[in-house]
C-alpha cells in the first residue's frame, strides 16, 4: 500500500550525532557544532548515510530531483536547514508533535559541519547524471488476458480502496475505502451490506463463527499518531470490540502463536512516518502486551514461518522506511527475537511488499520482492522499479536470479492460476508510466519454466489506478479469480482524462474472472 510511505527517509534521527559532550557544568551551553573534517563528499556521505541504511549512489536520481526534491529533505535530518521548529509547527496534534521531538527527528543542531555538509552536496549534484537511462530490455508486455475476463461494477465502491478481501467463508468480497466505510459484496460486485467504522480499514481476519477481527488505521495520510486499533466485530454486528489500541498507524495485522502457549498473538506492522515500529502483542487473561521486534518505521508486511525448522514460528519482514530491507527474526523461545537481515535495498528504491514461494520447486522458499513507491520527493520514472526474484541457496541466503523493470510495482500474487504445476505472478503497480501503452498498471506473468515469464494485460488497464490486489475462487468454479482495487491519486494536467475515469462513482473494483473451468 503505497499510500503508506509517502516520504523516503534518507537520513533519519538514529543517525550518530558527532558533536562534543558537554559536561555537568556545561550542562546548559549550547552544544558544540561537529568541526569540519578532511573527508571528500563520497566519505562523507558513506559514513553518515551507511550508518544506519544502505548509502545511495547518486546515479539513482538525477541532478534535478537530489537538488530540488531530496537534498533539501536531507539537510532537515542533519540539522542544517535552521528550520527544525518550523517543520514541528506544520504538525496540528500536540501528542504527535512532542512525540516527534522528543525523538529528534528534525535536530536543532548539525550532525556536521556546515562545509562538510555542502561536500556531500556538490558530491551528488555532480556525480548524478542528468535524466536516468530507460528500464533495461526486457520482454514486452503482450495485451490480451485469454485466461481471464474482467469484470468492472458501476455500483460497488469508489476508487479509495483501503482493504480488499475474499471471505472463502461467507462467499462475500468485503472492501473498505478511505472515507471509513466497509461493504460486503457479492460475486456479481453488488453490495449486500455496509457499515461505518471509526477509520479507514487495512487488514482483516475473518473467523469461523462469521465474526472478524479489523485492523483501522487511524489517521490515513502520513502522520505518527497513535490512533490505530485491532478491533473484533461480532456475527451480529453490534459495537465492536477494541483489543489492540493506540498503534500507530497500523498497515497489517498477523495472528500466531509465537510463544506456544496455546493463545493466539497478534503481529501488528505499525508503519507510522518518521516514528513506527513492528510490534507482536501476547494474549494474556487479561488483554494484550506490547513487545517490540523493531522500532524502525516502516514495516510493511510480514510472514510468519518456521525459517530455521526448531518448530518455533520466525517473522520474517519488508521494511520500507528509509532503511529498506527484508529480515527474519528467529524465535528465541523467550519472547525475544534475533534479528538477521538477509536483503538490504537503498532508501530511494520505494520497496513495497515481498512474498515467499518455491518458484524454483527445489524445496526452499524463495523472496519476490516489488519495489515502486513512487510518492516521495524523488517522483519521476526509475528504471530500477520492478519485480526481483532472490533465490534461496538452502540457506536462507539469497541471490537475484530475475528481474522484470515495472514502473510503480506495488504488489505480487503468486498463484498457479493455469493449474500447469507451476507458480505464475499477478502484479500491479500505483505508480506505472501513464504515458506508456499499454498501461502496465497490470502485469500477469506466466511461467514458462526456468524462470521464463510471458508478461500479458488486458485491454484499458488503466481504468483504475490499482492499489490492492487479492485472489479468491469468487465465482465457486474451482480456480484462483484476481480482485483489483483503485485508490484515487492525481497525477497531472496530461493524464486529466485518466483521472475522469478513476473518479467515476462505484468503479472502485475490477474483478478478473478466471476462464480455465467455465
Amino acid at each position: 500500500m503505497s499510500f503508506f510511505r509517502l516520504a523516503v527517509v534518507l537520513f533519519t534521527g538514529s543517525l550518530p550525532f558527532f558533536s562534543c559532550q558537554s559536561s555537568s557544568s556545561e550542562k546548559n551551553s549550547p552544544p558544540t557544532p561537529p568541526a569540519a573534517t578532511q573527508l571528500t563528499g563520497k566519505q562523507l556521505s558513506q559514513s553518515y548515510c551507511g550508518s544506519c541504511h544502505q548509502a545511495p549512489d547518486p546515479s539513482l536520481l538525477d541532478k534535478e530531483t537530489w537538488q530540488r526534491g531530496v537534498l533539501p529533505q536531507m539537510a532537515l535530518r542533519m540539522g542544517q536547514s535552521g528550520n527544525s521548529m518550523a517543520e514541528y509547527m506544520r504538525i496540528s496534534n500536540m501528542d504527535e508533535m512532542t512525540r516527534l521531538m522528543e525523538a529528534h527527528v528534525f535536530p536543532e543542531t548539525p550532525m556536521l559541519h556546515p562545509s562538510d555538509w555542502q561536500k556531500i552536496v556538490d558530491y551528488y549534484i555532480t556525480v548524478a547524471p542528468v535524466t536516468l537511462p530507460s528500464q533495461p530490455q526486457h520482454i514486452p508486455t503482450q495485451v490480451g488476458l485469454p485466461l481471464f475476463r474482467p469484470q468492472q461494477s458501476t455500483k460497488a465502491i469508489d476508487a479509495f480502496v483501503t482493504l480488499l478481501r475474499y471471505d472463502s467463508l461467507s462467499h462475500r468480497i468485503w472492501a473498505g475505502d478511505g472515507r471509513t466505510n466497509l461493504y460486503a459484496l457479492d460475486a456479481g460486485l453488488h453490495r449486500l451490506d455496509s457499515a461505518r467504522l471509526s477509520s479507514p480499514a487495512t487488514d482483516v481476519r475473518f473467523n469461523r463463527d462469521g465474526s472478524m477481527d479489523l485492523l483501522l488505521v487511524g489517521v490515513l495520510n502520513p502522520n505518527d499518531r497513535q490512533a490505530g486499533e485491532w478491533s473484533h466485530f461480532s456475527k451480529s454486528g453490534t459495537i465492536p470490540t477494541p483489543q489492540l489500541t493506540k498503534l500507530q498507524r497500523p498497515v497489517q495485522a498477523t495472528p500466531a502463536d509465537l510463544n506456544r502457549d496455546g493463545q493466539e498473538d497478534v503481529i501488528v506492522c505499525q508503519f507510522g512516518n518518521h516514528l513506527g515500529k513492528l510490534t507482536w502483542h501476547e494474549r494474556l487473561p487479561t488483554g494484550y502486551r506490547e513487545h517490540i521486534i523493531d522500532s524502525l518505521p516502516g514495516a510493511r508486511n510480514v510472514i510468519v514461518q518456521d525459517i530455521n525448522h526448531d518448530q518455533w514460528p520466525d517473522i520474517v519482514a519488508l521494511l520500507t522506511q528509509g532503511n529498506e530491507q527484508i529480515a527474519v527474526y528467529y524465535n528465541q523461545h523467550n519472547g525475544q527475537f534475533r534479528k538477521e537481515t538477509v536483503l538490504r535495498f537503498p532508501p530511494v528504491y520505494g520497496s513495497s511488499y515481498f512474498e515467499l514461494t518455491d518458484i524454483d520447486r527445489d524445496g526452499d522458499l524463495d523472496i519476490l520482492y516489488t519495489n515502486g513507491d513512487n510518492a516521495d520527493y524523488s517522483i519521476i520514472l526509475k528504471p530500477y522499479h520492478g519485480l526481483r526474484l532472490y533465490l534461496n541457496d538452502g540457506q536462507f541466503r539469497f541471490k537475484e536470479a530475475w528481474f522484470y523493470p515495472m514502473y510503480g510495482a506495488t504488489q505480487t500474487v503468486v498463484r498457479d492460476f493455469d493449474q500447469d504445476g507451476d507458480a505464475d505472478i499477478a502484479a500491479i503497480a500505483h505508480f506505472p508510466d501513464f504515458a506508456h501503452h499499454p498501461n502496465e498498471s497490470f502485469i500477469y506473468f506466466e511461467n514458462q519454466d526456468n524462470l521464463r515469464f510471458q508478461p500479458r494485460t488486458f485491454p484499458n488497464t488503466e481504468r483504475g489506478r490499482w492499489l490492492i490486489m487479492t485472489t479468491g475462487d469468487v465465482d465457486h468454479d474451482g480456480d484462483d479469480d484476481i480482485l483489483l482495487g483503485s485508490f484515487f491519486r492525481p497525477t497531472g494536467p496530461d493524464h486529466a482524462q485518466l483521472m475522469e475515469q478513476w473518479r467515476k462513482p462505484g468503479t472502485g473494483i475490477l474483478l478478473l474472472k478466471n476462464t480455465l473451468k467455465k
